[in-house]
């Protein structure tokens, strides 16, 4: 996340216009995520359509550069793009793709998809993200309500079993789980699934 964080007691911003206005005053946005986030700051968020558009924008960018990805869209409208299986794990390669990634999201709508998947995933805003999934999660059912931030750092490789196999407490591969964590910026990868 590039937003910065303010001095609003550990959130990311004291509102989601405060949000969307903090990122406006970049001098980095492009075009389309200038125009996007200015609508948002009239409206109060971000719509879904000027978040798909803004995704579009990317995949095609993606394309044009020569990727392929499959497109997910998950339970709570943030759309993920996943490399095809056979792409390259070349370390050139890799950071030729992630080079082709930054420059296509700040080419396209780079603010404007991060302050949609906070609002989707993190709408209280917190700059805590362990503890902004743990909240997400409990809201979608996954985990009990007494489920905490260490207990989802141990099920995530985040613990102090960092670096072992993973034993999560959840299904971190069912729908729910993936929208909250992706949405959040977790990647978890259980081999076999």
């Amino acid at each position: 996340m590039t937003t910065s964080v303010s001095n609003s007691g550990g959130k990311l911003a004291p509102s989601l216009k405060a949000l969307i206005d903090q990122a406006l005053s970049r001098k980095d946005l492009s075009e389309w995520d200038r125009s996007a986030l200015e609508k948002a700051a009239k409206a109060g968020s971000i719509s879904q359509a000027d978040y798909e558009e803004g995704m579009n924008l990317f995949g095609a960018c993606m394309e044009a550069a020569g990727y392929k990805f499959t497109k997910t869209t998950l339970l709570n409208g943030v759309i993920e793009y996943q490399p095809v299986d056979g792409s390259s794990t070349e370390d050139a390669a890799v950071a030729a793709e992630a080079k082709a990634q930054f420059d296509c999201y700040s080419s396209t709508g780079m603010a404007t998809q991060e302050i949609y998947r906070m609002q989707q995933a993190n709408p209280d805003l917190l700059a805590d993200f362990p503890q902004a999934a743990v909240n997400c999660l409990k809201k979608a059912g996954v985990v009990r309500d007494d489920f905490t931030k260490e207990q989802f750092k141990e099920s995530v490789g985040m613990g102090e079993s960092k670096g072992k196999d993973l034993k999560p407490l959840f299904d971190v591969m069912s729908n729910k789980a993936q929208t909250c964590l992706y949405s959040l910026g977790f990647t978890i990868y259980i081999e076999g699934k």
